[in-house]
């Protein structure tokens, strides 16, 4: 398979990209008043639905039927039912209906779940990021590894922009890796059980555009895509145990505060 040239040469396609991972890893996090508001801002989804046609069609569609979702929602009852759907599907503890944590998914054992979890944060420290908020929310959550995807994406139409091709270059690299090795591998199983569970239309469109998204994305520069049928790992006790629901006002751990996200380390501040 070859590579499509806008990968390396459009900063429009790379925008667009940016756009739909950043529409992924806020959909993702738990709803709440603001994230309401900012779903539902008409300026979020403006100009990029169209360009996703030019190199992610299997994906527009789903995208078009989210959006119908979207607007149809209701202030105050539609967020209600949102959060008890997050509940249902995600919270009360990792091991949820559906975890959106990359490492439930898997038979590896805890050594190797440690190392993945390093090789996920070395790809957030080695483009300057880190988990942001007070909050310690693991950094293979779906909305975390999302939000990396759209940071990479937003650096690679900028070093487009700029002509800096050896960045470019760099940060394709890391999508495929990152892709390959992380988000790609385990979101299709991820996807599989959210449909499985009967999810509300909301959480079924947005499954439904992310596993479509992410294929085409995969297939546009040259990734292999991870199985849906990829089983979860045996439960750790001592884990579900201690680990933070991620669900605010369900449980002590979390303190009433929302999904952390990715921010810019300090010294990396204003590049």
């Amino acid at each position: 398979m070859s590579t499509n040239t806008k990968t390396t040469n459009d900063p429009k396609a790379d925008e667009v990209r940016c756009a739909a991972y950043g529409l992924i890893a806020h959909g993702f996090r738990y709803p709440d008043d603001p994230w309401l508001s900012t779903l539902t801002d008409p300026q979020r989804w403006k100009d990029w639905m169209r360009g996703l046609s030019e190199t992610h069609r299997d994906a527009v569609a789903p995208l078009s039927k989210l959006r119908e979702v979207v607007e149809g929602l209701n202030q105050r009852s539609g967020l209600d039912h949102l959060q008890e759907q997050f509940a249902f599907l995600f919270g009360h503890s990792v091991r949820g209906k559906c975890p959106p944590y990359e490492l439930e998914f898997g038979k590896s054992e805890v050594i190797q779940r440690a190392s993945d979890l390093a090789d996920i944060s070395g790809f957030y420290s080695a483009f300057g990021m880190e988990l942001a908020g007070e909050v310690s929310e693991r950094p293979d959550h779906l909305s975390v590894e999302a939000e990396f995807m759209a940071v990479l994406c937003a650096k690679a139409a900028c070093g487009i922009e700029s002509e800096e091709e050896e960045l470019v270059e760099t940060v394709l690299g890391a999508q495929r890796q990152f892709l390959k090795s992380h988000l790609g591998r385990w979101l299709p199983a991820f996807s599989r059980r959210v449909q499985e569970s009967q999810p509300c239309d909301f959480y079924g469109g947005l499954s439904d555009f992310a596993s479509a998204f992410v294929t085409c994305d995969c297939q546009r520069i040259d990734v292999s895509l991870g199985s849906p049928y990829l089983q979860l790992r045996p439960v750790d006790p001592v884990q579900e145990a201690t680990q933070s629901c991620g669900v605010p006002g369900e449980c002590d751990a979390t303190g009433g505060e929302r999904l952390t996200q990715l921010k810019l380390a300090a010294s990396d501040e204003g590049h």
